[in-house]
């Protein structure tokens, strides 16, 4: 499986136990009710932390999307090197 792929498929784990919802790569935030502005912040803070990773203040304001998130988890970790923590 491919990075990307794999990074898909670990993001919407992420969605799917933090909200009880299944995200497609196009969705962004408020498509659904539960991922609203609290939602969000909790999926990046679990994205934070699942994948060892920081977001800036600026990220955190401007991630919402789905695919936004996917481009920034990716960026960082491929910046980073640093190992998926389950």
């Amino acid at each position: 499986m491919k990075l990307k792929e794999s990074l898909i498929n670990e993001i919407k784990k992420i969605f799917k136990s933090e909200l009880r919802i299944k995200v497609s790569i196009k969705d962004k935030i408020y498509d659904y009710k539960q991922w609203d502005s609290l939602g969000n912040f909790n999926v990046l803070l679990k994205c934070e932390k699942y994948f060892n990773i920081k977001f800036s203040s600026k990220e955190f304001n401007n991630i919402n999307t789905f695919e936004g998130l996917l481009k920034i988890v990716k960026k960082k970790k491929s910046s980073t090197k640093n190992k998926i923590i389950i």
